[in-house]
């Protein structure tokens, strides 16, 4: 780009303030308070540190059945009926009879960097204990989870909502030696959810004014360089 800034077409997934219950909120607001930072609460903390995601895609769409055929071995007006030739039956690909929702695989992957201490692994393990509790209703589960996709501008352009998201499962914490100095790592946490909607934001207006206070201008002020 002509600013010569880091790509912006890019993603942001927010976990919603209800995805960490109140009592695992509490505990771990006193450490981040303590640290001093710029984030004041423990699920902007949580979503800092997400990495990377990955949603979507299907298998099983097709059915293959084998149907019988007939041919012949040549084409011309002297062929008569019969000295047509059946043949080995021909692989034919159909429909899937599924509601093509039910062919999504339903897993949203989201890979958060490991921190010091590693509390952002223990904070998604305190909490899924909180959640997986018998004493907690499905009414008190997190309703969705939102991916805002952006363009190459910063501006959302278009949002992944998945609703009803179940922790199905958290990677195993490694300890290990073979590294003399210290390495960025990272661990998946997968999520399982009952829908999926996706929808374009329109922000005509916003972009417009974006554009010319992020682009238009730092171009005519540094238009000498």
């Amino acid at each position: 780009m002509f600013t010569l800034k880091s790509r912006t077409d890019n993603f942001r997934c927010t976990l919603p303030k209800d995805f960490l219950t109140e009592k695992i909120t509490e505990k771990y607001s006193k450490y981040i308070i303590k640290k001093h930072s710029f984030i004041m609460n423990p699920i902007d903390f949580l979503n800092e540190t997400i990495q990377g995601v990955a949603i979507l895609g299907f298998t099983q769409a097709s059915v293959i059945q084998q149907q019988q055929g007939r041919s012949n071995y040549a084409s011309n007006n002297k062929m008569i009926s019969r000295n047509l030739m059946p043949h080995d039956a021909t692989e034919y690909a159909y429909r899937s009879e599924k509601n093509p929702l039910a062919l999504i695989d339903k897993t949203l992957r989201i890979t958060f960097r490991h921190t010091l201490g590693y509390i952002n692994y223990f904070m998604l393990l305190e909490n899924f204990w909180e959640l997986y509790s018998r004493e907690t209703p499905y009414s008190k589960m997190p309703e969705y989870i939102t991916i805002d996709l952006f363009d190459e501008i910063g501006c959302i352009i278009s949002k992944i909502n998945v609703y009803n998201p179940i922790i199905e499962s958290l990677d195993m914490l490694t300890f290990n030696y073979t590294a003399p100095i210290a390495q960025s790592q990272t661990f998946n946490c997968e999520i399982k959810y009952s829908n999926i909607d996706f929808e374009f934001v329109e922000q005509e207006e916003k972009t417009k004014e974006y554009y010319e206070r992020q682009v238009v201008e730092p171009l005519t002020i540094n238009k000498s360089f």
